[in-house]
């Protein structure tokens, strides 16, 4: 299943504005009840994953609101986080300025850049973070993010992803989700991202296979994997909550219902 527009160019960086990392996404809530304290289960596996030490250079290309730059600040590290829109900056900078201990904003650095030229010098990070970017961005431009990555990162260096949602579960698990919820009286779109109020934004949406091809490409050692971060608290029904569950982490069926791509390239 493709996207439902083609495009060539990558969404301006005008249509990611305060609404949507305010009200839209990906633990907005969480942040608009904590100012980056809590963070969603996505960003707590990322950050497991990454395996932070004090002392390490982090940066997160597409920074968003900033949750992930203060929490490794409270590790101890020096965190750099790029994004192209002016929105994100603004909402990251007055997270730093607002609701950072003074120690910890000295640790922190953000900025308006561009992934495909990070003004950042060869091996001068420890860590790189794009979580729920990759998707964002056009497959040529997304090319030379990872080689700019590569180009930063120490050897040893680590790039941490996280993408949703994936390819596989729009072809193979949504036509059957869909067909269970008009068994149940439900009538929801047959394009998923329908569902999506900036569905379109998704220009680059990825199965495990392209993702794990796409870092390759670039040189990197590469782990990709599905894990889902959703704990489907919303379904009242325990019967359907604890088969969505199920049909989540268990082999053959996370493949076609598992929506959550992570993967770590290794310099």
């Amino acid at each position: 299943m493709q996207n439902s527009k083609k495009t060539h160019r990558n969404p301006p960086s005008s249509k990611y504005t305060h609404e949507y990392y305010l009200t839209n996404c990906h633990g907005y809530d969480e942040f608009n009840k904590s100012q980056g304290k809590l963070i969603p289960l996505r960003l707590i596996k990322s950050l497991s994953i990454a395996d932070i030490q004090p002392g390490m250079r982090i940066l997160d290309i597409g920074c968003g609101r900033g949750e992930i730059l203060l929490n490794c600040a409270k590790l101890n590290t020096k965190a750099f986080g790029i994004d192209y829109s002016i929105a994100a900056i603004r909402i990251a900078r007055n997270l730093m300025i607002d609701s950072a201990p003074k120690n910890l904003q000295e640790k922190i650095h953000v900025q308006i850049s561009d992934s495909c030229c990070l003004p950042y010098k060869s091996e001068s990070m420890n860590r790189i973070f794009m979580l729920d970017f990759v998707e964002h961005i056009i497959p040529v431009e997304l090319k030379k993010a990872f080689d700019e990555s590569w180009r930063v990162l120490k050897p040893g260096g680590k790039l941490i992803i996280h993408t949703m949602p994936s390819l596989w579960y729009y072809k193979y698990g949504y036509p059957l989700y869909r067909i269970l919820e008009k068994m149940r009286g439900n009538n929801i779109p047959k394009n998923p991202r329908d569902r999506q109020k900036y569905g379109y934004f998704h220009i680059n949406e990825q199965d495990p296979v392209m993702l794990r091809k796409a870092l390759e490409g670039s040189k990197f050692n590469t782990r990709v994997w599905l894990d889902t971060i959703q704990t489907y608290g919303y379904e009242e029904n325990p019967f359907l909550r604890s088969t969505m569950r199920v049909l989540t982490h268990i082999q053959p069926f996370k493949l076609a219902f598992c929506n959550d791509i992570f993967a770590v390239g290794i310099k």
